[in-house]
């Protein structure tokens, strides 16, 4: 006698083959960014106190990959790696290569050493007007504790100080009445 298979055995054993021998197999995506190491360098020119647009700038360079674009705190990305008009201050920057893979570093802004000329006039300043417009004093409505401060009275300094010579009282020398001329005539900045 013939032995047969019921249908429902076969059904089975064809959707198993069917399943098992037809499977799809897939690759697991590979991270672009896995073996990829970006290194940023950078450079930054410190701010000048006193002015009206902060002057502050960084450069950064990305290496380790290609087709860099940058960013400053976590901003739109862009084709240039240089920023202007930075006040002094902390910033993240990044740089993304072209498979989208980043990095970031932080960057610190500083503020720019006085020039010589106003180096010499806040000496002045501070050795002469102590009583009057130093550490709260605010004769004339004049207070000069800060550094923005002997920049924004540049010409009251000048005028009292050197055309008129009536400030400070115990008068200057000489050489202090030129310092204050060196300065006025630099652009009487913070940086001159």
């Amino acid at each position: 006698m013939k032995k047969t298979i019921p249908v429902s055995i076969l059904l089975s054993s064809l959707m198993l083959t069917m399943f098992f021998g037809c499977k799809k197999t897939s690759t697991p995506a590979v991270d672009p960014c896995l073996n990829t190491t970006i290194t940023i360098t950078n450079s930054v020119t410190a701010t000048v106190p006193c002015e009206s647009t902060p002057s502050g700038s960084i450069t950064i360079t990305a290496s380790g990959s290609t087709g860099f674009t940058y960013n400053k705190n976590g901003g739109a990305y862009q084709s240039s790696n240089t920023f202007t008009g930075l006040a002094a201050g902390v910033y993240t920057m990044g740089a993304k290569d072209a498979n989208g893979c980043t990095k970031t570093q932080v960057v610190s802004v500083g503020n720019a050493t006085a020039g010589p000329n106003f180096t010499n006039v806040k000496s002045i300043v501070s050795s002469k007007c102590g009583n009057c417009h130093l550490n709260g004093g605010n004769d004339g409505s004049v207070n000069l504790d800060a550094d923005c401060s002997i920049v924004a009275k540049w010409d009251r300094i000048n005028v009292r100080c050197v055309s008129q010579g009536n400030m400070p009282p115990q008068g200057l020398t000489a050489t202090q009445k030129a310092q204050i001329t060196a300065w006025v005539n630099a652009g009487h900045k913070f940086s001159d």
